[in-house]
């Protein structure tokens, strides 16, 4: 592996942050599956229920993972390889998709007092607030960053050096554009909801166009639903057409459902019985800050998911055709 003369010092700098970025959540994620490990944390009074215990650890383990792909890629940034840049343009994509839902939901998320803090006054609240907002936007921000560096002609020019030695009398295949390319790893991503799914301790309800599916039935539609956008980012990765318009009818399916079943009359008690049942079985205790003393702010997530949902549809919309093309040339390479 050999070291290039030619990376510009904002290639190295962008991998030193993902470097250390990645080490940085390597430790917190590696400290707290230890902690949950080896015992409880400390001033708890009681040990967290069974499931949200091994929940959470398998969430630390998945995140270990991701850091450790995060520092390979930082180390592939510096020598210059292309899927490195790749693949820290998809880390860019997810660190704006979910900074952009974080950073609303610190702004609006109701914070009930705590035993320790039971009368915190109104400048307190604004003080957490903005300590959250730093949180979820320096990742946002650094997010923007790679986004906008690594589709710089000058810096995709650097990455080039592999791929331009090659025989320029074979064709280059096409790559699925970027965006849609972050969108379908996405959906291949959902296959890992199969891992937890069936094992939940309480039935989530699934609503299809406002009425509620019973639980077998609603349990076998989300599997069936992760299963197709599986087959469907897996099918945009390989430039399939027919996968385009699956993601588009599964997508704008979903939305329509949401949208229909957020106006239905028994909306409301759905969503109350479910979080009730929650937290009955996860053995939580009751509180202002337990899961069923936000019912009456869920409304506004739904509606922010549906902007979500409507802001996939309309980028889905915007690449169609550059996504055919590339579909049409990988194919008559074929």
């Amino acid at each position: 592996m050999d070291y290039s003369p030619n990376r510009s010092a904002s290639v190295t700098f962008a991998a030193v942050v993902a470097i250390l970025v990645s080490l940085f959540l390597l430790l917190c994620s590696s400290v707290l599956f230890f902690a949950m490990l080896l015992g409880k944390f400390p001033g708890t009074s009681s040990e967290l229920p069974p499931f949200v215990r091994n929940t959470m650890m398998a969430t630390n383990i998945f995140m270990m993972c991701l850091s450790l792909f995060g520092i390979v890629t930082g180390i592939g940034l510096i020598y210059l390889r292309n899927w490195a840049r790749i693949s820290i343009l998809i880390w860019g994509g997810m660190l704006v998709f979910f900074g952009g839902i974080d950073i609303p939901i610190a702004f609006l998320m109701p914070i009930p007092p705590t035993p320790s803090a039971p009368d915190l006054p109104a400048a307190g609240i604004q003080a957490v607030r903005l300590i959250l907002l730093a949180i979820y936007g320096m990742p946002l921000l650094i997010g923007i960053w790679w986004l906008i560096l690594f589709n710089r002609k000058t810096v995709k020019a650097q990455f080039a050096g592999a791929t331009g030695a090659a025989d320029p009398t074979v064709p280059r295949k096409p790559a699925c554009p970027l965006p849609i390319a972050v969108l379908a790893w996405f959906y291949v991503s959902s296959i890992l909801n199969l891992l937890f799914l069936p094992f939940l301790p309480f039935h989530a309800p699934v609503l299809v166009f406002g009425r509620v599916l019973p639980g077998k039935v609603g349990l076998t539609v989300l599997i069936l639903s992760c299963l197709a956008l599986f087959v469907c980012g897996v099918g945009l990765l390989r430039l399939k057409p027919w996968s385009y318009s699956l993601t588009i009818v599964l997508q704008a399916f979903w939305a329509a459902s949401t949208a229909v079943s957020m106006l239905s009359p028994n909306y409301s008690a759905v969503v109350d019985s479910f979080l009730k049942e929650m937290q009955a079985s996860l053995h939580l205790p009751e509180s202002q800050s337990s899961p069923a003393s936000f019912a009456h702010h869920y409304g506004w997530t739904v509606v922010l998911g549906l902007l979500f949902a409507g802001a996939i549809l309309g980028l889905l919309v915007y690449y169609r055709q550059r996504f055919l093309e590339a579909a049409s040339a990988a194919n008559s390479i074929s």
